[in-house]
């Protein structure tokens, strides 16, 4: 899909061979790859081999010879400084750019492939397959099938250039993948399609939890099976944020039982037990030959800041900042003792505490001319952080942003929220703060599924910042899953999609649009809050208040309703709010019924399952919290609320039938192992309130 725009020139200059034929690729067309091609480049081949394989019906073989080609037009597959230089197109330049052009040998006409190094390659394998072979990024998501052909023509004249990206590192973090991860045990073709979706998209960077695979049957210094998948294919490989150097704490017993001796307490003090730990993964990752950008970072075990888990922290705010400080400026000696690079790639994420440390003056990265201060966007509603808001970097500073798409315990889960035009404005807001393009960037992708029309502006973002148009991306986006006759309508769907989520907080940035969301998991909890609430026989005006996770001193607030003229209360305000949102998704669930019939066939079960059914969901959350509120309501009055919690109930149910209804093929099973929204405990609860007669 050419989501990346690419120059289009009629004429070919000097570096390619003048005047070529139009070539056309038969059944078993050969690819040519040259002696030495990386590992990473060969498995892009392979997928363009399957591709071809679907599309023309026949294998195609790959040559390391062009004299085996013998007069047949083929396609090479080349990196810089390989095969003759006439093939090559100099304008083909910089740090991952690629283009697609016809070159001539000895009077037969070729497509050529080429990239300014491997990740350039891989990308213009995947754009001629996108472009030419008609396999969009998204086609193992979307159930596409290509159209199967006698030949492939390509017109003589065909150029593409794709210049280098305006951010170096475009970053990729599948997280809370209750629903991915035994999707991807199932199959290798599952597991495989995650690399290669994240390489079609052309991200360059994946980001894990740990490096180190300290089972006690791993040798030492084995790698974590998907840090070792992901720079099988050529990726670069970052860590979490709570990973300083791809070191979990959750790790901590198990690396020293295996060192032969117990635990060593977790301590601020013992420096030398925190150093061996991280020096460790470092090794690990070094002998493992990955390219990355090293995490310097110091939290807890697990998403807390560190004094929830080393005993003996200070309760000051200004040490444990001074103790962050210290701790980074550790690792970042690891590193470069253990690389013995002095100029290693780095970033550290100021993420909750540091953010908070960091706006209030008390924080500061070390000043490495390397080191990437990665911001991250407020937690449960993603927007640029006061932080960065408040930030203008240096000259030579080097800046990241990691937003969220999905988020643990409230953010989206089930159907996507955010949008790109928010996901857009993120970005500017970050790249503003400095003279120099952002330098990373990561998105939490989630279970990926639910993302996907996310995750492809965000890719098409960072690779054309500048020129990016969330509108124009939607168009092209539709136009290339849909059909071009549809296009505008469905960019017009997907708007309002978006716009008819409950946005139960006036936004507090000028300009910035649905600052605050209520995301799918919100509903979730809400609900639990209410019956929490009525199995106490407990009825107050404001349920939503006391959730535990509730603290918006640090900017984690939970549900963050606030109330608006006429509201009397919380229950008022959800009352309006789900019956707005409500009537929103309704309407848009009998507009995209009626545009189905009109998708290309090759597009409707994308349709459905991206935008129609998650619809219907957000439709039936907001029946559900809605009949709920009426449940909490109905207090003294059993009957009624016998009444709306059995609605309740079937609003569950309609869930999971929309939900059931995406299982399809390959994704039959998909949501079998719910443990993040809680889809089926929700409902059980509801059940069990209406069987307690209060």
């Amino acid at each position: 899909m050419l989501l990346f725009r690419c120059l289009i020139i009629a004429a070919l200059l000097g570096s390619i061979a003048e005047a070529p034929a139009a070539v056309r690729l038969t059944p078993g067309v050969p690819l040519f790859v040259p002696e030495g091609a990386p590992a990473s480049v060969l498995l892009a081949v392979e997928d363009l081999r399957r591709d071809l394989e679907m599309v023309l019906g026949a294998p195609s073989p790959v040559v390391t010879e062009l004299a085996v080609l013998r007069g047949r037009s083929a396609i090479l597959i080349l990196g810089a400084n390989q095969a003759p230089p006439r093939l090559h197109d100099s304008r083909v330049t910089g740090r991952e750019s690629h283009g697609i052009h016809v070159g001539e040998l000895e009077g037969t006409p070729h497509i050529v492939l080429e990239g300014a190094d491997p990740r350039g390659v891989i990308y213009a394998i995947y754009s001629f397959s996108d472009e030419f072979l008609d396999v969009p990024p998204l086609w193992y998501w979307s159930g596409w099938k290509p159209k199967r052909r006698n030949a492939i023509e390509v017109p003589a004249d065909t150029v593409r250039l794709f210049p280098p990206a305006y951010v170096r590192w475009r970053a990729w973090f599948n997280n809370d993948t209750d629903f991915l991860t035994p999707w991807r045990e199932r199959s290798p073709a599952n597991d495989h399609a995650v690399y290669e979706t994240v390489l079609r998209l052309k991200y360059n960077t994946y980001e894990i939890g740990s490096v180190a695979d300290l089972r006690r049957d791993s040798p030492p210094f084995a790698v974590n099976p998907d840090a070792a998948g992901a720079h099988a294919r050529g990726l670069v490989i970052t860590h979490h944020h709570t990973s300083p150097l791809g070191s979990s704490l959750r790790d901590w017993d198990a690396f020293w039982r295996r060192q032969g001796r117990e635990p060593a307490p977790l301590t601020v003090s013992a420096h030398a037990n925190l150093a061996a730990f991280w020096r460790y993964h470092a090794e690990t990752a070094k002998r493992a030959g990955f390219e990355q950008v090293w995490t310097i970072v110091f939290r807890g075990a697990g998403d807390i800041p560190f004094w929830q888990t080393f005993r003996d922290a200070p309760a000051e705010t200004a040490a444990r900042a001074q103790i962050i400080s210290d701790m980074l400026r550790a690792q970042v000696a690891i590193v470069k003792e253990v690389t013995a690079d002095p100029a290693p790639d780095m970033r550290t994420t100021l993420y909750n505490e540091g953010s908070t440390m960091f706006a209030a003056g008390l924080l500061r990265p070390p000043a490495e001319p390397t080191l990437i201060w990665n911001f991250v966007a407020a937690r449960r509603d993603h927007f640029p952080a006061e932080d960065v808001r408040g930030f203008k970097a240096p000259p030579d500073r080097l800046i990241g942003y990691y937003l969220n798409f999905q988020f643990t315990s409230s953010g989206s889960h089930l159907a996507a929220a955010e949008g790109p035009w928010k996901m857009a404005a993120n970005y500017r807001i970050v790249d503003a703060t400095g003279d120099r393009p952002l330098a990373f960037t990561v998105v939490n992708a989630g279970n990926i599924r639910e993302h996907l029309a996310e995750l492809s502006a965000n890719a098409d973002m960072m690779w054309r910042f500048r020129e990016f148009d969330a509108d124009e991306f939607l168009r092209r986006f539709c136009a290339r899953y849909f059909g071009a006759a549809q296009a505008a309508e469905a960019a017009e769907l997907y708007r309002a999609y978006y716009q008819a989520y409950w946005t139960q907080k006036p936004s507090d940035i000028p300009g910035f649009a649905r600052q605050y969301l209520f995301q799918d998991m919100r509903y979730a909890r809400a609900v639990e809050m209410l019956l929490k609430d009525m199995a106490a026989g407990i009825h107050r005006p404001n349920p939503l208040d006391g959730h535990p996770l509730d603290r918006p001193d640090t900017g984690g607030g939970y549900f963050r309703v606030e109330l608006r003229p006429g509201d009397a209360n919380q229950v008022a305000a959800l009352l309006r709010g789900t019956a707005e949102s409500g009537r929103q998704f309704a309407a848009i669930v009998a507009q995209a019924d009626a545009l189905m019939p009109r998708i290309a066939p090759e597009g409707r079960v994308f349709f459905d399952d991206n935008l129609r059914l998650r619809a219907r969901v957000m439709q039936q959350l907001n029946s559900l919290l809605h009949e709920s509120t009426l449940a909490y309501q109905a207090y003294g009055n059993q009957e009624a609320r016998r009444r709306h919690l059995a609605a309740a109930v079937g609003c569950v149910e309609s869930v999971r039938a929309m939900l059931d209804l995406t299982q399809h093929r390959t994704f039959a099973g998909w949501y079998d192992s719910d443990r993040v929204f809680g889809l089926d405990a929700l409902r059980d609860k509801l059940r069990q309130e209406i069987a307690s007669g209060r």
